[in-house]
């Protein structure tokens, strides 16, 4: 045998070799593939796709959101189900808005698929109530095609941006969509976030309803709020919640304070409410405890306890510790609370420390409006907004633009901490009169203040307390009708009173509204003012008395 002649049976053989691999390689395939569809093989797994290059027709956009776009239902144990709007952004997995877990952890969660009329089990990966967002994975896993998330850089004001999602009064059904504009966007101060606006009512869809631009990206999903959470933000928190986080959620409202007075410190977090049988309370967390430090780390804001939630998973154990107050006394205690779980554990006190009170004199002022120095207490001129004058015996404050409001704080008094306001104002139809206490002002100009007001309407008289802090604010007070006050009375006696934790309304001699509430110790005294739909309209001050204790 020859070279060439053993180099070609070589050859021979290995490609008979070759071929008998090939369909051995060939036979087992098939064998593993049996029940599989005529094409065989695994489906490849989607990938994200890129948003489109060039702007689309919105029933472009919706042809490309259609595929990925489910219904979400959480059955909660007490408020029964909670319906939203998901959306494919991982293989298997569904990105929406967190439920309310007021009442507890869901009991389950269905889907309702693209094209679909029969929902199916999903498993809860991870529900982060600090960034509004949850995690669902499919079981078992199928492969819907997946949408593409915008970044923060592409929500520009006044860009068209299309809402798409499940209809709130026909859920079940296609998703419904319309048109907008983003009108802006805000900071939740609270939770360090950006929440975007548009232009239209939101009523109509269903939470986690998406908000897109002409590239077929997701800009956001809807919040409970009426805005909308970023989508570049949601993602951040679903790659953290994907991995099985579970529940991270402790049963807490929680609200910065401007209180040292109260609480000997300016750091913490106030506990507002405590849900029933929740992680918190099964630990001994009261309302009104403030929370100063989490796993050694002090406080300062509720973004940062949301960074240490988002560092465990379900079942975690924290170490907090609270400061209490009682009489005269500062009690700091520990309590271990298992984050989304219900686990009694005591609350160990760590030591009381005195709280105490400054010895200050009383600062006792009244403006009659009647002498030409006290121009100088108040702001007076005029601008397009308004104007201010002292004049017959009256502080006369005009708005002239539509749905305004303005504070006048008398400027020769300082900050105090319990304080007391009385006015006697007349109150014209379609305008608002009110008084503020322990105002004062953040570095970025947002406010706090304690508001209680009276609006005349519709020959009616109605009254209201609110509370901001750190600019969002909070209803005291729902709007309540003052039945036993004579509408005609004019003018009319305010007065409102903070003392320690207590607000005192009253309106020509009745009370309104006895409220105790622990986040502002300390700011100024000042007057309310606030149009509506007619303009211009004229409040009178007839005169102003103050008690303040100086801060």
């Amino acid at each position: 045998m020859n070279g060439r002649t053993a180099g070609s049976q070589l050859l021979a053989a290995s490609k008979a070799h070759r071929k008998f691999s090939l369909l051995l390689a060939l036979a087992l395939l098939l064998t593993g593939c049996r029940g599989f569809p005529a094409l065989g093989g695994t489906p490849p797994t989607p990938t994200v796709p890129r948003p489109s290059e060039t702007e689309l027709a919105w029933n472009e956009v919706e042809a490309r959101l259609a595929p990925a776009t489910a219904l979400i239902r959480f059955e909660l144990p007490q408020a029964g189900p909670f319906l939203a709007t998901g959306i494919a952004y991982a293989p298997g997995l569904l990105l929406t808005i967190a439920p309310p877990l007021e009442g507890g952890a869901p009991q389950s969660v269905q889907v309702l698929l693209p094209g679909s009329s029969e929902p199916r089990p999903a498993e809860l990966r991870g529900v982060s109530p600090c960034d509004g967002v949850a995690v669902v994975a499919l079981q078992p896993t199928t492969d819907l095609a997946l949408a593409p998330l915008a970044g923060a850089s592409e929500t520009d004001i006044g860009i068209d941006v299309l809402v798409y999602g499940h209809s709130a009064s026909d859920p079940d059904g296609a998703p419904v969509s319309a048109p907008a504009v983003i009108a802006g966007v805000t900071t939740d101060t609270r939770r360090a976030i950006e929440e975007i606006g548009v232009t239209i009512d939101l009523s109509g869809f269903t939470y986690g309803s998406l908000l897109v631009n002409r590239h077929a990206a997701v800009l956001g999903l809807l919040l409970p709020t009426g805005l909308f959470l970023p989508a570049e933000r949601a993602r951040a928190a679903a790659d953290v919640l994907a991995e099985g986080r579970g529940l991270l959620w402790l049963g807490l409202g929680l609200s910065p304070h401007r209180n040292p007075q109260r609480f000997g410190t300016d750091r913490g977090l106030v506990v507002l409410r405590v849900t029933p049988n929740g992680p918190a309370a099964s630990a001994g967390i009261e309302p009104g405890m403030l929370l100063t430090h989490v796993d050694g780390t002090e406080l300062e804001s509720f973004a940062q306890l949301c960074g240490v939630l988002r560092q465990h998973r379900q079942g975690d154990e924290l170490t907090i510790e609270l400061r209490q107050v009682t009489g005269q006394e500062l009690i700091v205690t520990q309590a271990r609370p298992r984050i989304g779980e219900s686990a009694q554990a005591p609350l160990t006190e760590l030591r009381r420390e005195p709280r105490p009170r400054p010895a200050t004199t009383p600062v006792t002022t009244t403006w009659t409006f009647d002498r030409p120095e006290e121009a100088a207490d108040w702001p007076t001129g005029s601008s397009q907004a308004g104007t201010g004058e002292l004049r017959d015996g009256s502080y006369v404050i005009t708005l002239n633009q539509p749905n305004a409001f303005g504070i006048f704080p008398p400027l020769s008094l300082g900050a105090g901490t319990d304080q007391r306001i009385t006015a006697r104002v007349s109150l014209p139809e379609n305008a608002g009169a009110g008084l503020i206490v322990r105002s004062s002002q953040e570095p970025n100009g947002s406010r706090n203040l304690y508001l209680c007001a009276v609006v005349r309407t519709g020959g009616q008289l109605v009254a209201t307390c609110s509370l901001a802090v750190a600019g969002q604010s909070a209803v005291l007070l729902p709007v309540t009708p003052l039945a036993a006050i004579d509408p005609a009375t004019d003018p009319l006696e305010l007065e409102l009173a903070a003392q320690d934790t207590r607000l005192i309304f009253r309106v020509a001699g009745e009370t309104v509204a006895e409220l105790d509430d622990p986040l502002l110790g300390y700011g100024q005294v000042a007057l309310w003012v606030e149009s509506f739909d007619t303009v211009p309209v004229t409040v009178r001050f007839h005169e102003v008395h103050v008690e303040l204790l100086p801060r």
